[in-house]
């Protein structure tokens, strides 16, 4: 056979072995990126039975080991296994469809090469396999090599039948009898040890990257799948015209974006390892096909990647730009509502008001109604430079945002304008009422004149007065009020306007006639004394000597004024240097600690610590340079302002001083362990060029807090009179307030063993140290001895606590021991023997507290602040809480009276007993008062003798009543005495047949002189 018949019926063949696997050679494209289905794992679901490809690789019936020819074209082998036969002819399509499809494109394009190595078999399983591959092979065939059979008898019979059947196939057939003879065509390197080449194929290590090669490219698959899916999702999706919709939409998409990015991810790092398997020089050998396989795949996954982000991208913009939009139109329907609200509230505000107060209360409305305005058109200003914001972006309809911007614009101005007219309007009503109030006073005083004995220079003085609001003459005056008048003002305006003018005519005639009078002969005047000379030389003596002490206090203002200079000066150097110290700090040590190259320089304990060795102090330094520095700096030009700094920063500076200060145990407690010898420490000092380890640094905000108050003192003590003292009076007693409450606060972190939420206590009020005896109602001889107590009070409770040894930190701390409910104590302020004791006992004096201060004036402190504490638990039980109190006690608890006046008085006001809801009032009991000021044990002053039954009363104050057995009063509302009750209860029957029934007589006197009762009342009300 020539040549060209060789390759005719090769080309020949071709055609009908692509056509019938051509499944297995096409690559299909996926439909949104591109990925080439490198391999083809379908060849066995083509329904015949049978083996499936990983069954049939296993016996080693062909091979695909990798090998070329020297033409490069791809090998497959035929191994001498003798178990051919055993494959039947649709295991042997599969097996073969598959091993075709291992070599690249280009390489099965080039056609195979097949070697049938039957040298140990027969020469009829030679025959058998060439008919097999005659029949189906799904690829171009170049050449079929056979190794015939090597035993002699088979060998003659080959020589014999390969000439007879050769020229029966379609394809070249080359009949080796030795492998040397493959040696022509393909290179040793190329063949595998079993053939006499140097290829170490192993067959194991080749199913096992097959198998990781085919998964890996079936994840490919599924990822193709899911990105499909995804893009024609957000393509389609609805962005809503809800923001909070639109919002769930991105959030949701952007999830799954995540999601499938780290599955890119994941498989791009299973591709990764693939490839790094499949070149691993330990292996026996390497596959070139395999990979250049996983080769293709990486870079399809990564363009597909890179086309993904990129789609991605867009549609979030686009997106979040809708988002945005929503956003921005929902902002405006809700602020144009707002303020279309307002304007029209705006537009209803038309009263003016016919009196002073009116107009104040008027004004006040209009002050809170424009801060509440403000609000709204800060937030509508806010949306406007969104929208603004918006525009900017490419994907936004400019003329519809500016619309709405310009919309919201023009509500703005005309609600500010409203609100501005409306201001103005009030403030003229203001100016208006003050003239007519003086006008009248002017009015009153002239009549007073005109009826008296007034001479012609106080007829002078009252019209040199008019012209302090206006008046002149009573047409010029007319019309000015007349201008100024509304139409609800109109009538008082014309009332007041004629009354000025008759009165100017009066006092313009009594003035005509007192000039014509004194324009008479006077009578001769008599020598006048020579001492009535000395009272204006006297008079001059006055003069000049308050001018001289002018003189004196001019220069003493002049020294005050220059030490009260030194002394801001001082405050702003000093406040400078502060927030320095704190900057050198932070940048010097925290920034240092926290820095993650010096991690492994730290002691161990310091790792993670800088937020406990250094407190807030980064929101001391943000504090004090962004806001009081600048502060201080804008306002050292006024003292005044300067003290409003301070009264400002109040809360500002007790919050961060307080975490400060309370931080310091456990800043000290860390700093032990660390000692400031550490090397990093020192380095940290030493770069900084500090002299005093950090420690002292640390110590800085302290010393500061307590700095303030005493430069306060010195700028107090050099202050003039007027505003100036005021307000450094205010800005002084907010920072000792500040002081106490970083001191309490301090003690009360200290505190052990408390079984209350101090929390539920309300505000602590005092603390301080007392010698305390404790007495037990129910052995009256047991008396405890004086023990030191460290007493906290609450709002709600009292605690008597043990001082504790104080600790390595020098530290103290106290061990919970006692506690006293508020609603259930009662107060002795005076105890015989000591001014210095005052008594605090459970009701019915069952437990009595006797406290020795350490002055009296600690005492009077003490007793005062207790007594606050009861009297607003009582105006608590008095207001809107007693009705709850009722429905849940129906009997109000009538047994304990309060002393509302001075020592030796007994007016009292019921209180209810929440601690023994369960006792009922009865007058035949009688229990202690919640606090006395008498002696606790002088029982010798006879109590003030009750009004006799059937007196006359006043009612002093309103009283609401509490239950069905009370009666209401009204302020001098007269009533009749039927009964004395117990407690300070009394029995009345109201005048005018309004009802009778009991009624606190602390609100009750006898109708006597107006002082009496006026006494009574400033009594009722001193606390």
């Amino acid at each position: 056979m020539s040549k060209g018949d060789v390759m005719s019926e090769r080309d020949s063949t071709s055609v009908s072995v692509v056509a019938g696997g051509a499944c297995c050679r096409v690559r299909r494209r996926m439909q949104c990126f591109g990925f080439q289905e490198a391999e083809c794992d379908g060849c066995g679901g083509d329904g015949d039975e049978g083996r499936n490809v990983s069954e049939l690789l296993l016996p080693q019936y062909a091979l695909a080991t990798g090998g070329l020819a020297r033409d490069h074209r791809p090998l497959i082998t035929f191994p001498d296994n003798n178990n051919f036969h055993v494959i039947t002819p649709s295991e042997y399509r599969r097996l073969l469809l598959y091993l075709t499809s291992v070599p690249s494109l280009l390489e099965a394009d080039m056609g195979f090469h097949i070697i049938i190595d039957r040298r140990k078999d027969r020469w009829n399983s030679v025959k058998t396999v060439l008919l097999r591959i005659s029949e189906f092979f799904p690829g171009i065939i170049h050449t079929v090599f056979v190794l015939r059979p090597a035993s002699f008898l088979q060998k003659a019979l080959s020589e014999v039948s390969s000439k007879l059947f050769k020229e029966e196939f379609r394809f070249r057939v080359l009949v080796c009898s030795t492998v040397e003879e493959l040696y022509e065509h393909f290179d040793r390197s190329q063949l595998t040890p079993d053939l006499g080449g140097e290829l170490q194929y192993s067959h194991a290590e080749w199913i096992q990257q097959r198998i990781a090669l085919e998964k890996f490219s079936t994840l490919m698959k599924e990822i193709s799948s899911k990105l499909d899916e995804f893009m024609h999702e957000i393509v389609d999706c609805d962005m809503g015209n809800d923001p909070t919709q639109t919002k769930e939409l991105l959030d949701c998409q952007e999830t799954r974006y995540k999601a499938l990015k780290s599955e890119l991810s994941s498989a791009t790092t299973q591709g990764e390892e693939l490839l790094t398997q499949v070149r691993k020089p330990n292996l026996t050998y390497n596959i070139i096909s395999h990979v250049a396989a996983v080769e293709r795949l990486l870079v399809q996954l990564d363009e597909t990647e890179k086309q993904f982000d990129n789609s991605w991208q867009k549609h979030s913009t686009k997106l979040n730009h809708w988002l945005k939009f929503r956003t921005f139109l929902l902002n405006f329907k809700q602020m144009q509502a707002t303020l279309d609200n307002h304007l029209k509230t705006a537009c209803d505000m038309t009263e003016v008001g016919e009196t002073a107060s009116r107009v104040d209360n008027l004004l006040q409305e209009a002050g809170d109604f424009e801060k509440l305005c403000n609000c709204d058109l800060e937030t509508a200003t806010s949306v406007i430079e969104d929208g603004e914001t918006l525009m900017k972006d490419p994907l936004s309809s400019v003329d519809h945002i500016e619309s709405k911007c310009e919309e919201l614009r023009r509500t703005s101005a005309l609600l500010v304008d409203k609100i501005q007219k409306r201001n103005l309007l009030l403030t003229k009503a203001r100016e208006l009422m003050d003239r007519i109030d003086k006008a009248n006073e002017w009015c009153a005083t002239g009549v007073e004149l005109l009826a008296g004995e007034g001479g012609l220079i106080a007829v002078d003085k009252l019209l040199e007065d008019a012209q302090s609001f206006g008046l002149s003459a009573p047409d010029p005056f007319r019309d000015m009020l007349m201008h100024s008048a509304t139409q609800e003002t109109r009538a008082l305006v014309t009332q007041v306007a004629q009354r000025v003018e008759d009165v100017w005519l009066m006092v313009s005639v009594k003035r005509a006639t007192l000039q014509r009078a004194a324009a008479k002969p006077a009578r001769p005047v008599h020598a006048v004394p020579p001492q009535s000379a000395s009272v204006p030389a006297l008079a001059n003596h006055q003069m000049e000597t308050s001018g001289g002490s002018e003189s004196s206090g001019g220069e003493d203002a002049e020294a005050r004024r220059s030490r009260r200079g030194h002394v801001l000066a001082e405050l702003m150097q000093t406040e400078r240097v502060y927030v320095q110290e704190l900057g050198s700090i932070l940048s010097g040590y925290k920034e240092e600690i926290e820095k993650p190259e010096n991690q492994h320089l730290l002691p161990s304990a310091l790792v993670g610590q800088a937020d406990v060795l250094f407190g807030n102090l980064h929101e001391l330094f943000t504090f004090h340079q962004d806001i009081f520095l600048k502060d201080l700096e804008k306002s050292i030009s006024a003292t005044e302002l300067v003290a409003l700094c301070f009264v400002e920063k109040r809360e500002t500076f007790f919050r961060l001083y307080s975490y400060y200060c309370q931080n310091i145990p456990r800043s000290e407690r860390l700093r032990e362990t660390l000692v400031d010898t550490h090397l990093f420490l020192q380095a940290c000092q030493l770069r900084l060029g500090h002299k005093l380890p950090l420690a002292a640094y640390l110590l800085k905000p302290v010393q500061r807090i307590t700095k303030y108050q005493l430069l306060l003192k010195d700028l107090l003590r050099y202050s003039e009179c007027g505003s100036m003292t005021t307000k450094l009076q205010q800005a002084l007693d907010c920072m000792l307030v500040v002081l106490k409450c970083v001191n309490d606060s301090m003690h009360q972190i200290a505190i052990t063993g408390v079984p209350l939420d101090l929390s539920q206590q309300g505000e602590l009020l005092m603390q301080g140290s007392f010698l305390v005896v404790s007495e037990n109602k129910r052995d009256l001889r047991l008396r405890i001895r004086p023990r030191r107590r460290h007493i906290f009070l609450y709002e709600k409770a009292m605690l008597f606590c043990k001082p504790a040894t104080k600790n390595s930190h020098n530290k103290a701390t106290y061990h919970f021991k006692h506690d006293l409910q508020m609603s259930q104590i009662g107060l002795t302020e005076s105890v015989k023997g000591d001014v210095r004791k005052f008594e605090v006992w459970r009701q019915g004096r069952a437990e009595v507290h006797t406290l020795t201060a350490a002055s009296a004036d600690v005492k009077r402190a003490w007793v005062e602040r207790i007594k606050r504490v009861l009297l607003d638990q009582l105006n608590e039980l008095k207001g809107e809480r007693v009705r709850q109190y009722e429905k849940q006690h129906r009997t109000l608890i009538q047994t304990s009276s309060w002393d509302l006046g001075p020592p030796g008085t007994q007016s009292s006001r019921p209180v209810a007993a929440p601690a023994n809801p369960t006792r009922t009032a009865s007058c035949d009991t009688h229990d202690e008062p919640c606090w006395s000021t008498d002696p606790s044990d002088d029982d010798d002053d006879e109590p003030d003798q009750p009004p006799a039954v059937g007196c006359a009363l006043v009612a002093l104050s309103d009283y609401t009543a509490v239950g069905p057995s009370e009666v209401s009063l009204r302020e001098g509302q007269h009533a009749e005495l039927l009964k004395v009750g117990c407690a300070g209860w009394w029995y009345v029957r109201l005048a005018g047949g309004h009802g009778e029934g009991w009624a606190p007589a602390a609100y009750l006197d006898q109708r006597k002189t107006s002082r009496s009762s006026s006494r009574s009342h400033d009594r009722l009300h001193e606390h």
